[in-house]
């Protein structure tokens, strides 16, 4: 049998993907301990706590609620914090962050809630991580490839292992619960069909002496799931992350493509902007307001005539993912407009939409409705994907374009 020749080169791409990999398979050994944080996250809640995500840093409250495949349950609690109530947050970058003048992290060290977060215990003081009753762990803020001023580095891995970790935590602490027979509620994607009415039918409504209704942190205690085993959500969940990896790695060339046209784009004194729909972009980077940041952030948006700032042009770049079916006119009159267009949708390519010089399709097969976990005996599926594809797409073109500018 022939044997392949070891890869001797990576693209720029590709080198943040090799990494990216490598981080996976650490965090497959990681497996016990995101386990063990699942599991004492369930044990105050099983016991009636509530479970709240503090606006503490930039995304982590929005990406780990509100969300396909995540907790419909998550509140602010309605009565003072207890010790059965749990809080689950990410940690902004230390290199920035003051901690004691962060007024919503003091509050939460100021509660009685058990506080998890997503981040590493050297991140904090000891007198903070005193309160700190898990850690999921994870890369340090200078970790990464390339740098242009004050952006060091400019293709993080901080921003990826956030998203996984938060992610395998919360899924493993669903598997707890289903393991000690209660199913929390999940809420279905709106991109599906029957989702509004399916997900607005679990809010509580029995009364008119409060608002807002809101939805169980878990469904009644006679709704039986089949247990799921110990790190089965997390290595399930790496699998389809792996294979993003994969997915990408075999569009090096396109990825190429896409980043030789933003350096162009940026000598040309062009601009590069970027639409990741979803819920952590661009407050996951944690950039300031006013900025030197290669790329310009829009408005988060599936819809192109809303989302693409209005103001690009010929030569501009474009860069959108989206989460809706590829509307083929909209995508044409951008084209028109002479805007080099970087595009993708779970939805996949149409054969309506033809090839053109400026438009570069990347695939991203993120399952439509995002959540992706199947979960035997129950309605919907648990774990967003849409995120950590998009961190792993949006870093391997900014590597690409980075290299080109000689950004090291």
């Amino acid at each position: 049998m022939r044997r392949a020749k070891p890869k001797t080169a990576y693209t720029p791409a590709q080198e943040f993907l090799a990494e990216a990999s490598r981080r996976t398979a650490r965090l497959r050994r990681e497996t016990a301990h995101f386990t063990q944080l699942g599991e004492q996250m369930a044990q105050p809640l099983l016991a009636g706590g509530d479970l709240c995500q503090p606006p503490v840093g930039s995304f982590s409250n929005t990406e780990f609620s509100g969300r396909a495949g995540g907790l419909m349950g998550i509140r602010w609690s309605e009565r003072p914090a207890a010790s059965k109530d749990v809080a689950f947050f990410g940690l902004p970058d230390p290199r920035g962050w003051k901690p004691q003048e962060d007024e919503a992290f003091q509050k939460q060290l100021r509660s009685g809630r058990r506080l998890f977060v997503i981040g590493r215990p050297d991140e904090l003081e000891e007198k903070f991580r005193r309160r700190i009753a898990g850690f999921t762990g994870g890369a340090r803020a200078e970790e990464g490839l390339h740098a242009m001023g004050e952006h060091r580095p400019l293709a993080p891995f901080r921003p990826f292992e956030q998203l996984v970790r938060g992610w395998l935590t919360q899924g493993e602490m669903i598997a707890a619960c289903i393991r000690k027979g209660r199913m929390p509620t999940v809420y279905m994607s709106v991109w599906l069909e029957g989702a509004l009415a399916r997900n607005t039918s679990l809010i509580k409504h029995d009364g008119n002496r409060r608002e807002p209704w809101l939805v169980p942190l878990f469904h009644d205690k006679d709704y039986y799931v089949p247990p799921l085993p110990a790190g089965h959500v997390a290595a399930e969940y790496l699998d389809l992350v792996d294979a993003m990896i994969g997915t990408l790695d075999r569009q090096a060339r396109a990825l190429a493509r896409a980043g030789d046209w933003m350096a162009q784009a940026h000598r040309a004194g062009k601009r590069v902007a970027a639409t990741a729909v979803g819920h952590s972009y661009p407050q996951i980077l944690g950039l300031p307001k006013e900025n030197k940041y290669p790329v310009r952030w829009g408005t988060t948006n599936s819809d192109l005539a809303v989302a693409m700032p209005a103001d690009l042009g010929k030569g501009d770049v474009y860069l959108h993912m989206g989460y809706s079916p590829v509307d083929v006119q909209k995508v044409n009159a951008i084209l028109r407009r002479g805007i080099r267009f970087i595009y993708t949708s779970p939805y996949g390519r149409p054969e309506a939409l033809k090839d053109h010089e400026n438009l570069l399709w990347l695939d991203l097969p993120w399952r439509p409705g995002d959540a992706a976990i199947d979960v035997p005996g129950y309605s919907v599926r648990i774990l967003p994907l849409s995120a950590v594809a998009h961190t792993l797409a949006y870093f391997s073109l900014l590597s690409e374009m980075a290299g080109r500018m000689g950004w090291t």
